[in-house]
């Protein structure tokens, strides 16, 4: 019921445009990316909504719209109304990273970084977060301060990633991040450090808890 009164819509809508004011691109763009949202929001799906929604995508990711070409990528990233193909998921978070989405660039780096699709490169995925760093994803900062506390693909830099996992822990509550952060403050702030570790242990986080037994 739900497609047969969306092809409705769209027969509405095409006379509605035709009589009004024509549209740019770029607003139908935004139109058919609203509409992907919509389809894919829905409390109750129908077997076809999520395939109508990305279709929709496709159609303003194929007229430019780099937000909709990130949609795309991760509806074949994680196989949302269309067949799971990473391969596939990671050209459009390229083609949406190629015009600066933020977002498209953190997957790209998860990509290299978990050798998805492509051999695993972490000098190469610190580059990718980096860049999305650069534009303030809070998970980018989040992804480089493990490599930085490590060395994995950049140099060391425990002062940098102390101070990446103080910016994005209030938003991602990762109890791994929090492991990582007590132990780096564990000399010059030693109350807060058990606190961390605390959390993280309550959040179910095993290597807190070995932490923490040790220090009884």
């Amino acid at each position: 019921m739900r497609l047969w009164t969306a092809g409705l819509f769209l027969v509405l809508g095409a006379v509605v445009a035709h009589a009004g004011p024509k549209k740019t691109t770029e607003q139908l763009t935004w139109e058919w990316f609203n509409a992907g949202e919509t389809y894919r929001r829905y409390k109750v799906k129908g077997p076809d909504d999520l395939k109508i929604s990305t279709h929709y995508f496709h159609l303003a990711a194929k007229s430019g719209n780099s937000a909709a070409a990130y949609k795309v990528g991760e509806a074949y990233e994680n196989g949302i109304g269309v067949k799971q193909d990473p391969a596939v998921a990671l050209d459009w978070y390229r083609v949406a990273a190629a015009a600066g989405d933020r977002h498209a660039e953190l997957r790209i780096g998860w990509f290299y970084h978990k050798g998805i699709t492509v051999p695993a490169d972490p000098a190469m995925a610190a580059q990718w977060y980096r860049r999305s760093a650069d534009k303030d994803n809070i998970w980018a900062y989040h992804m480089l301060a493990f490599m930085l506390m490590d060395g994995e693909g950049v140099p060391q830099d425990r002062d940098l990633a102390r101070h990446y996992f103080e910016k994005s822990l209030p938003v991602t509550n990762d109890h791994w991040a929090k492991v990582k952060l007590a132990r780096l403050i564990e000399e010059s702030d030693p109350s807060r450090s058990l606190a961390l570790l605390q959390q993280a242990e309550t959040a179910g986080n095993p290597e807190a808890t070995k932490r923490l037994r040790d220090k009884r």
